[in-house]
Formats: structure tokens, sequence, C-alpha cells
């Protein structure tokens, strides 16, 4: 509804979206911000973060002078955001099986994922966009927003607004894709891929044992699986299936922008090549 140069309302749309075309997403944890070229999943924001971040202020922002204050706030966020830690594993660690999970993960992991030390600046991380065909994980995010995807107008506003001045939506260069993230606290951030599809590592570590249909075993955020790194679930109905009072408690990987396949690399390593890795993860 705003004018993109102005910001200006009008009552008429510049262009229509659907009412119930809605995929899920995984909000990124912020300590993550320090490593990442793009916050978003599929790498569209390109340039200075500050222009995508404060998108949102053009719910409640009138105008280019009051847009642009709020711009200027966020160079002291986007300063607090760079300095925020990750959250270190606050359970025991085999340190012999974390050690050997590191060499399964520098051999298997590092070249998409990073390596890590404890002098942070001996780590490296590559900030890599992979093909959609690559990573496999549902493609619907990256090709809705993709040129001649259904929320491309989105895109193209942005580039032409005001916050197009700092940042850049970047959809499909050089192809449409997802980010592979650094893995800095990966153990608290379940669920995972960038949809939330999957609620444990050791199930991204194997996608024959994803469930189709999975709901939380409590709400308690200190109920934590230890050998999974992740949260603790059990099998639902099929949300099609469930209770209007259960749905909202329900991830059904089968539907739309919900699926929960790909990432298969895990998958050619052996069970006790897996409980390696998942434990070398519990020391990032």
């Amino acid at each position: 509804h705003r004018d993109p140069v102005t910001l200006a309302w009008r009552d008429e749309p510049l262009f229509e979206l659907s009412t119930d075309l809605v995929i899920p997403a995984d909000p990124p944890p912020w300590w993550r911000a320090a490593k990442k070229a793009s916050n978003f999943a599929n790498g569209m924001s390109r340039g200075d973060h500050r222009g995508t971040m404060v998108l949102a202020s053009s719910l409640c922002t009138d105008s280019v002078e009051e847009a642009a204050l709020v711009v200027d706030y966020f160079d002291d966020i986007q300063a607090y955001l760079a300095s925020i830690a990750a959250p270190r594993y606050p359970f025991a660690i085999d340190e012999a099986l974390a050690a050997d999970g590191a060499a399964i993960f520098d051999c298997s992991c590092a070249g998409c994922h990073g390596t890590y030390a404890d002098d942070g600046a001996a780590e490296t991380f590559p900030n890599l966009l992979i093909p959609l065909d690559v990573i496999g994980t549902d493609p619907s995010f990256a090709t809705l927003a993709a040129a001649g995807g259904y929320y491309h107008q989105l895109r193209e506003w942005f580039n032409g607004s005001f916050y197009g001045m700092f940042s850049e939506v970047v959809t499909d260069d050089p192809t449409p894709g997802y980010t592979a993230p650094p893995l800095d606290g990966v153990w608290a951030t379940a669920p995972y891929f960038h949809n939330g599809s999957v609620p444990s590592i050791a199930l991204v570590l194997d996608s024959t044992a994803r469930p189709d249909s999975w709901r939380r075993l409590d709400l308690d955020s200190t109920h934590f699986d230890e050998a999974a790194l992740g949260w603790p679930w059990e099998p639902a109905t099929a949300w099609n299936d469930a209770p209007a009072s259960e749905r909202k408690y329900i991830y059904d990987s089968t539907s739309f922008g919900y699926g929960n396949g790909g990432h298969t690399f895990g998958d050619r390593l052996d069970e006790g090549e897996r409980r390696a890795v998942l434990e070398y993860l519990k020391t990032l």
C-alpha cells in the first residue's frame, strides 16, 4: 500500500497478494549476524543489512523522514548484534568422541558450514548460497521470491524504495537457493532447516528417520534431548486429520512449504560417525 519512494500510504494496493499463501520461516538466532553476509535463508539481503532489517517499520512509518531516523538507529543495533556470542553447551560433553566428530565434520561439513576454533580469528566461514538442486530442501520460499515467483513484487518494490538505498534484495543471483548457516550454538536453535521442519540435529543428519508429522512433547524450553540435540518430539496426526484445537501444535511436512526433505549429506555417514558429529557440534 505504500509508495516506494515517499512511503506515503495508498488506499489501493500497488499489487495483490494472496491471503492464504503462507509458508513457514524459522528466524535464525541473532548471534549469527556477525558472520553472515545475508540475514535471510535464501540469501536475498545484500549490502548494508539495515534496509531489510527496518523494512517492518514501513507498517507504521508514513514518510522517508521518519524511516531515516529508524535506519540511523540501526547503526548501533547492528554493532550490538555483532557483539552477541553463541551460548555454550550447558551439559556434559564426551571430549574424545567430540574430537573424532571434529575430524569427520572437517571432511564432510566444513566446506559449507565453515571451520571453528577457540580463537575466532582462526575460523573460516564461506557464506555459500547452495542451489536448490544441491541442497534439496523445500524449495517454496526460494522459488516464490525469485523472478517470476509469486512474491517477486516485494523484491521490485524494495529495490526501488527508500530502503533500497541501503540494501538490495536479490533472490536468484546466481541461482535460487539457500544459505548454509554458521553453526555456532547450533545445539540451541531447534527446529532446523529454513522452515523449521526438523526437530533435532540427529534428524538433520539422517533424512530417512524424519517424521511426516510431529509435535513437541511439551513447550518447556528446558526439556532438551541431549542425545539428538533438539526438541523431544512424538509422531502426530496429519494436520488435516487433527482437531482444530490441536493443529497449531502439529508440524505436517506434507503441507505446501513445510517439506522436510533434502540435506541428505549426513546419510552417507554411519550411526557411529553421526553420533561423533553430534558430540562435536556441542562444542561450537
